[in-house]
């Protein structure tokens, strides 16, 4: 480590937390140090145990381990903490380290709730410590080409609509306990906020206006159908989402999967413009919430086309040498550090030359990720109510019905 190198708390150490680890080797890798993960923490000490081992392997040290966040906020000698806890967790965490002069990455979604994501963004804000959500999807070379295309290169005209659409059959669990230890706390509504419209489905929403713009409006139907019968909201958390989404430049479109029905699958993602289509082809099958999907350490890369009106077909492999092509070398640099493609060491690295000074601020502050937060909670407030949702009206906290009791739960009113 060098004298210079940002300390770097890594608060949490489950299954994201490695997969963080991992892009910080990724970094180290391709010749983008200065960042040394000096301490972990994590009240379940073998979890903490395993990644700091992990990060000896890997980082070439071993940080040391914490049991107690709040020890570590008296003791470590610390410059950045990145969050990887349960979502109603953030929100005090991050708030606290703010306080104390410490830059926060926090993954998604940005808070619990509205007000509770509000209060980092200003706690942030008034600290001038930098705030960043992690959200490493918006940030791989398909996304940022899919943007280029919609937004930029007129190669399908100008936005229109889109179907987005998956299922697939419950999957079945194994035998032993019902629900391993480390998700429980995704099914309780206190904890997790709501299901995977909050969870995966941030991304999604942070994705979908990177991609098309601010939403304006959102209508929602959302049931669990895997119990063999639909129950709505008001019961249980959603396994199967409806939700139509009308932005503010009048494109609309429907966001639709379940992640309970039984028979045959489903899988479609397609954009229209005026002039042509842009067609999710990654195999086995697109992501209903990670579009255009690079998964290194899997081995997926994302595939996709676009028709144009005539019938010509492009692929997006293509497209993309083009985007790239088209970037000035700063640009470029910027946007993909020494030419890594890994979505979580871009968002890292971003986070890193903010508090460095080389940027004005994160890609995705506290405030860019209150606004991904806000389309999440207009689908649940939209759901609980029965009535179309205005996003801004969720951002101003005029509607926040179904909020509410997970807001009075974490005494944030």
């Amino acid at each position: 480590m060098t004298d210079d190198a940002l300390r770097l708390a890594i608060i949490g150490c489950g299954a994201v937390a490695k997969r963080h680890l991992l892009a910080l080797a990724e970094l180290r890798d391709r010749g983008l140090g200065g960042i040394a993960v000096t301490a972990l923490c994590d009240t379940r000490d073998a979890a903490a145990r395993g990644l700091a081992r992990e990060a000896e392997a890997r980082l070439g040290a071993r940080p040391v381990i914490y049991t107690d966040h709040r020890e570590l906020l008296r003791r470590g000698a610390i410059d950045a903490v990145d969050i990887c806890l349960p979502h109603g967790l953030h929100h005090g965490t991050a708030i606290a380290w703010l306080e104390t002069g410490v830059h926060v990455l926090c993954e998604k979604p940005l808070g619990i709730t509205i007000r509770a994501g509000r209060r980092m963004a200003e706690v942030a804000d008034r600290t001038g410590r930098v705030l960043a959500t992690a959200v490493p999807y918006r940030r791989l070379i398909g996304q940022r080409t899919a943007r280029w295309i919609l937004r930029e290169s007129g190669l399908i005209g100008a936005p229109l609509t889109f179907f987005h659409q998956y299922t697939r059959a419950p999957r079945s669990q194994p035998a032993g306990p019902a629900v391993p230890s480390a998700p429980t706390w995704r099914r309780e509504r206190l904890m997790s906020g709501g299901g995977p419209v909050m969870d995966s489905g941030f991304h999604y929403c942070d994705s979908i206006r990177y991609l098309l713009g601010d939403v304006e409006k959102v209508y929602a139907e959302l049931r669990e159908v895997g119990a063999g019968s639909p129950r709505t909201l008001a019961e249980t958390r959603e396994d199967t989402a409806f939700v139509t989404l009308t932005f503010k430049n009048g494109v609309v479109g429907m966001w639709s999967w379940s992640m309970a029905a039984p028979g045959a699958p489903l899988g479609n993602v397609v954009f229209y413009g005026s002039e042509g289509s842009l067609h999710d082809t990654s195999q086995p099958g697109p992501s209903i919430f990670h579009l255009f999907w690079r998964n290194p350490g899997s081995g997926l890369i994302e595939s996709g086309e676009v028709t144009r009106r005539d019938g010509t077909t492009r692929a997006l492999e293509d497209l993309e040498r083009l985007y790239l092509d088209r970037l000035g070398e700063e640009e470029r640099e910027t946007l993909f550090p020494r030419g890594t493609m890994d979505g979580f060491a871009i968002e890292i690295w971003d986070f890193a030359e903010a508090i460095r000074g080389r940027r004005a601020k994160p890609e995705v502050d506290g405030w860019e990720g209150l606004q991904a937060l806000a389309i999440c909670e207009a689908a649940y407030e939209s759901a609980y109510t029965g009535e179309a949702v205005r996003v801004d009206a969720i951002l101003s906290g005029e509607r926040r019905a179904y909020q509410q009791r997970i807001d009075e739960h974490w005494d944030l009113g």
